[in-house]
């Protein structure tokens, strides 16, 4: 299984986007959460501190906004997104359809078969 993200700015334009491997794992929302994290450690890491992530997965925006404590599987990693946030200037999770997000999933899709990519636009 492989996770993959795009950063685009408020044009629409790719900033930069990446995939990895993720050896071991089989859940889509793990994955998924995995996926938001490395998101929020490059867009930190190149000075990003107004940033909005999309994801088609609502369950994980959902988590993500919540103020209660999720003991789920994925709880720790949702802890770090939080965590990661909070040490933005402004940083939101937005909910899209699949459709909106075909990007991300070609490129974690295409880590299962080739070497980890990263791209700076």
């Amino acid at each position: 299984m492989g996770m993959g993200f795009v950063a685009r700015n408020h044009l629409g334009k790719c900033m930069f986007a990446g995939n990895e491997q993720l050896q071991g794992f089989s859940e889509p929302e793990l994955a998924e959460a995995l996926a938001i994290r490395r998101a929020l450690e490059v867009c930190r890491s190149e000075g990003c501190l107004s940033i909005v992530l999309a994801s088609d997965c609502l369950s994980m925006v959902n988590k993500i906004k919540s103020t209660t404590q999720d003991r789920s599987r994925v709880g720790i990693v949702v802890s770090d997104i939080k965590s990661l946030a909070s040490g933005f200037t402004r940083c939101s999770f937005l909910h899209v359809r699949r459709g909106m997000n075909v990007a991300a999933h070609k490129l974690a899709r295409s880590c299962e078969h080739s070497v980890n990519l990263f791209y700076l636009g």
